[in-house]
C-alpha cells in the first residue's frame, strides 16, 4: 500500500480524553469483534492490560501500550485488553507537547573540545482553549481536576468533588474517519498542573492548562 504523503495544518488535529471499556480476555477463539459486540465494534485500538506468555496477537507491544486493531484478530488466551473511546475537548482550541533532552557532559582531559551524551528526555504540554459553559465546567474535566463544580438545574443540585480520576489523552495529529487515510496520534497518561481562567473585556475568555507525562507517551500511526 502507497503511503498517504499529507503536509499537515493546525485544524486537522484535535485534543481527546481517553475512556476505556470493560476488559475483554482472548480465548484463541473470539475475534476482537466478537468481544467487542459485533462486526465493526472492535476495530479501534486497544489498552493492552495483560499479554499471553506465547502466541500473543499483541506482537512486540507492551502492556500499557495501544493495539490499533481491525477487529479481526484473534487474541491468543492470556491476552486482555481494553477498547478506548475517545471524546474531544470541545472547549480546546489547541494543544501542544514539547520534548527536550539534557545534555550530559562527557569531557576528558584527552578530549580538545568539550564532549556530550544526551541524557533522558523531558516533556511537558498544554492545552489552550474557550471558557464554554457546560463544556469547560462538566465533571471530570480539565477545571474538576482543581476545584468543586455544583450545578443548579430546577430543583435539581449535582456536585462534583474535585477529581483524582487518571487521566489520558490522545493528541491527534491528523484526524480523520475515511478509508484508506491516515490516523496519526500521540497517546498518553498525563497529570494536570494547574489550570489558568480569566476575562478581559472585549475579548474571549481563554482557559490554559498545563501537564506533565505520567506514561510515556507514545506516537501511533494506522491506516483506516
Amino acid at each position: 500500500m502507497a503511503t498517504e504523503m499529507l503536509t499537515l495544518i493546525g485544524d486537522d488535529a484535535t485534543i481527546e480524553k481517553v475512556q476505556f471499556g470493560t476488559e475483554q480476555a482472548g480465548d484463541g477463539t473470539k475475534t476482537l469483534d466478537t468481544l467487542a459486540g459485533g462486526t465493526g465494534k472492535g476495530k479501534g485500538e486497544w489498552l493492552i492490560t495483560a499479554k499471553a506468555s506465547t502466541g500473543s496477537v499483541f506482537g512486540s507491544l507492551k502492556v500499557g501500550e495501544l493495539f490499533p486493531a481491525d477487529g479481526t484478530e484473534i487474541p491468543a488466551n492470556g491476552d486482555k485488553a481494553k477498547l478506548i473511546t475517545a471524546t474531544p475537548f470541545l472547549d480546546a482550541t489547541s494543544w501542544s507537547a514539547s520534548f527536550s533532552a539534557k545534555e550530559v557532559e562527557t569531557t576528558r582531559l584527552i578530549n580538545t573540545v568539550n564532549t556530550y551524551r544526551k541524557g533522558k528526555a523531558d516533556a511537558e504540554g498544554q492545552v489552550k482553549g474557550i471558557f464554554t459553559l457546560g463544556v469547560t465546567g462538566e465533571a471530570g474535566g480539565l477545571l474538576n481536576q482543581f476545584v468543586k463544580i455544583v450545578k443548579k438545574d430546577g430543583s435539581t443540585v449535582t456536585v462534583s468533588e474535585i477529581s483524582s480520576a487518571p487521566i489520558y489523552i490522545r493528541g491527534v495529529i491528523r484526524n480523520t474517519n475515511k478509508s484508506g487515510e491516515v490516523l496519526a496520534f500521540l497517546f498518553a497518561q498525563i497529570e494536570l498542573y494547574g489550570v489558568n481562567l480569566g476575562a478581559e473585556s472585549g475579548n474571549k475568555q481563554e482557559y490554559t492548562s498545563k501537564f506533565r507525562f505520567v506514561s510515556d507517551p507514545v506516537y501511533y500511526e494506522r491506516t483506516l
